[in-house]
């Protein structure tokens, strides 16, 4: 608020001139995503006149990261900010945030609205410390006209390990020179993926409760439970039944799409443009495990999160926009222009929302695999300040694994005997 003096023939009066408050919102929405997001900025912009979010795109998650690193707690921070779900630990503990649970609190806010398997992966100790904003979870995507063509039900897809494999090496196709023209499966080299699979059986990742419990984890805890999910994909490659088109997503999303790959797992995030791409009817499903029995799946995506870099007051206007941006109208335009799950519960009772969900049934499976979830510190997915680094090492134990030469133990010890390391070394450095 600004006040100017007006002078009117002769005599002088006070006015006062309200300016808005600017909230800086770093985000790393690029492309289509830059645009949805863009759009929601602008409708709150337009909806009221005391706040302006200035929406600034800043690279890649990685990008942002580091940016936010170099000038946290100075006044050159952004207000608001969207961080990815594997820099939770660093932005919790870097002390240059303000929890969302503060405002929750003073605005007696009903969290009840939103949808508490996407609010538990940023519940640290039983407190919120960021806003879900756009979540996704890992599933299973396949190509329900392979499945009818070698004699499997097409709504049936895979739930166990065992199962898994039994489909791909059906759903193997070869032409007459005995060259294969269809892989049963495919596999990602994502880390996130061996992650899913641990905590779809109930198995931590790291020790200290997956850090759940404000407590940092010393260790990894998957040494007895990774051998047999390496085994099971081994098995697959061994027999030709699958394969990995490597890190990139897009290259295993088009050999699937042009039926090179009859099954694969992927981010629901991407169901649609899958769907989009194939000219054959595709399937979804749970991500599988050992028992076949469904325990959950673990929330990826990204959050916003609030700096105490700022004022009070534009504190509470980041907070204002974070509240809209998780209402039930944006969360349903979000949802269906992106992929993401909408944070608010009221979206799927929307007629836009239940017009999409008839167009693309598939993303029901997505919101099941949620909702069925059993509430753990597995399925809340571990909390690591190097993440990034330890999830790297993963991927190495799984191309290792994909090549076949060194013994499941001895990859197992290593990325266990590195990924401790990693951990230790930070633990030392922060303490």
């Amino acid at each position: 608020m600004k006040l100017k003096n007006l002078v009117v023939f002769g005599l002088t009066f006070s006015t006062v001139i309200f300016a808005k408050e600017k909230v800086v919102f770093w985000h790393s929405m690029s492309g289509q995503l830059q645009n949805s997001l863009n759009k929601i900025v602008t409708d709150y912009n337009n909806s009221q006149n005391n706040i302006e979010i200035e929406a600034i795109y800043q690279g890649s998650y990685e990008e942002t990261i580091a940016k936010f690193k170099a000038i946290s707690g100075t006044k050159e921070a952004p207000a608001l900010i969207q961080m990815n779900d594997i820099s939770t630990a660093f932005m919790y503990k870097s002390g240059a945030i303000t929890p969302i649970e503060k405002f929750i609190k003073e605005d007696n806010f009903n969290v009840n609205n939103l949808e508490d398997a996407l609010l538990n992966y940023y519940r640290i100790g039983g407190e919120l410390y960021s806003m879900p904003f756009n979540s996704s979870t890992a599933i299973l995507i396949y190509n329900k006209d392979a499945f009818k063509e070698v004699g499997l039900d097409p709504n049936s897809p895979p739930r166990s390990y065992s199962e898994y494999a039994e489909y791909s090496k059906k759903l193997t196709k070869k032409n007459s020179n005995g060259s294969i023209e269809r892989y049963g499966s495919a596999m990602i080299m994502y880390g996130w993926f061996i992650e899913q699979f641990l905590a779809n059986d109930n198995k931590l990742y790291v020790n200290k409760e997956n850090g759940r419990m404000g407590e940092t984890p010393t260790e990894v805890t998957y040494k007895k439970d990774l051998p047999q999910i390496l085994e099971w994909l081994r098995g697959m490659y061994k027999e030709d039944s699958a394969t990995s088109y490597g890190r990139e997503w897009d290259s295993t999303r088009t050999a699937f799409a042009s039926g090179k790959v009859a099954m694969y797992l992927d981010s629901s995030a991407g169901i649609k443009g899958i769907i989009n791409n194939s000219n054959f009817e595709v399937g979804t499903g749970f991500i599988p495990n050992a028992s076949g029995e469904f325990n959950g799946s673990v929330v990826g995506g990204a959050s916003l999160w609030i700096t105490n870099s700022s004022d009070n007051d534009i504190q509470k206007a980041a907070w204002d926009f974070v509240k809209y941006a998780t209402s039930k109208d944006v969360q349903t335009y979000w949802s269906i222009n992106t992929g993401y799950y909408p944070v608010n519960k009221g979206s799927y009772e929307t007629s836009e929302m239940k017009e999409n969900m008839e167009k693309y049934p598939q993303f029901k499976t997505a919101v099941a695999e949620i909702k069925e979830t059993k509430p753990s510190f597995a399925t809340q997915g571990a909390i690591l300040g190097v993440f990034p680094e330890v999830r790297e090492k993963m991927v190495e134990a799984m191309e290792i694994n994909y090549e076949g030469k060194t013994s499941i133990d001895k990859i197992v010890e290593k990325v266990v005997i590195d990924s401790d390391k990693i951990i230790q070394r930070y633990n030392r450095i922060n303490k």
